[in-house]
């Protein structure tokens, strides 16, 4: 803009012309970048993103085998047929910090050792696959994963990655011994349980083992009842309902610790029924496909009280 400073002009003088920088967009300039600069550094790395995204799909296919043993277990077993539907909940998670993430993207910040880390991680991961090693090869899934986010963004990609990481080995089973040994006691506290129950209200009733012996019938606890299915399936969906339904550490924890309490008093109640009605429809009719239904029924029952619950902590 140019303005003539014409007033009082001293005899002799000729009025002097000002020249003032017109603001650009009616605002003064400070010389910092327009929107277009700012986007255009704003934009990703294309040659960064390329070399992060074959780091990924690296790490993934050294977890294939374990991700494909997963896959079996998941068609083969009932009660780790949930496992399908972690991947999906954790994807969610990941979408939920989507824009920490880009952030982080947008700004590669690979360590000094994140190589290191990742060779590590995926050096133990086709250990344990060779080996023949399925807990740990499963738990090694999200390890690898991580540990590449970590080589190609340090910590400002691996935290928003966090959660979505850790509830993704939610997936994995735990190792037969340990499954074996829980089972086991699962299925001899669920029938001292009823029997006690049971006995209290006047049935005659008694336990031998995981058997439970009544008037000229003897039931089998199954492995069904112990509980281990409705925990193994409800686990995940507990961390799900006090992620999104609670805030604060101890009502989240106790939302997650209630899995517990709930599944055995769900199974508990289901072979209480099964004894109940043995005298009025006979012991094939109770064990049969109304036995499924009762803990179909009790299960639908567990997972409404938990969620009920973390209503109420909210």
């Amino acid at each position: 803009m140019v303005a003539w400073v014409a007033s009082r002009p001293h005899p002799g003088v000729a009025p002097r012309r000002v020249e003032r920088h017109s603001p650009i967009g009616g605002r003064l300039s400070t010389g910092s970048p327009t929107t277009a600069d700012s986007g255009a550094a704003r934009s990703f790395d294309r040659g960064a993103l390329a070399l992060a995204a074959a780091i990924f799909a690296l790490a993934l296919g050294v977890a294939l085998p374990a991700i494909l043993g997963l896959r079996f277990l998941f068609e083969r077993i009932e009660y780790y047929g949930h496992g399908f539907l972690v991947p999906l909940v954790a994807g969610y998670l990941a979408w939920g910090k989507h824009r920490e993430i880009r952030q982080a993207l947008l700004r590669l910040e690979p360590p000094r050792w994140g190589a290191l880390v990742a060779l590590a991680a995926g050096t133990f991961e086709l250990c344990m696959i060779v080996g023949d090693v399925g807990f740990l090869a499963g738990i090694g899934i999200p390890l690898v994963i991580g540990s590449a986010a970590y080589a190609v963004g340090g910590v400002r990609l691996l935290r928003p990655l966090a959660l979505p990481l850790a509830f993704l080995a939610l997936m994995v089973p735990p190792p037969r011994f340990v499954l074996y040994e829980i089972l086991f006691r699962l299925k001899l506290l669920v029938t001292r349980t009823a029997v006690e129950l049971l006995q209290a209200v006047g049935t005659p009733v008694l336990a031998e083992g995981n058997q439970i012996v009544i008037p000229n019938h003897t039931l089998f606890v199954a492995d069904a009842c112990s509980g281990l299915t409705s925990i193994v399936t409800m686990l995940p969906i507990a961390c799900t309902v006090a992620y999104f339904l609670t805030r604060g550490v101890w009502r989240r924890a106790l939302v997650v610790a209630s899995v517990l309490p709930l599944a055995l008093g769900a199974n508990v109640l289901r072979v209480i029924l099964t004894v109940k009605l043995v005298p009025w429809i006979g012991i094939e009719a109770a064990q049969g496909s109304l036995h499924q239904s009762f803990g179909v029924a009790t299960y639908a029952v567990g997972t409404l009280a938990m969620v009920g619950m973390a209503r109420c902590l909210r």
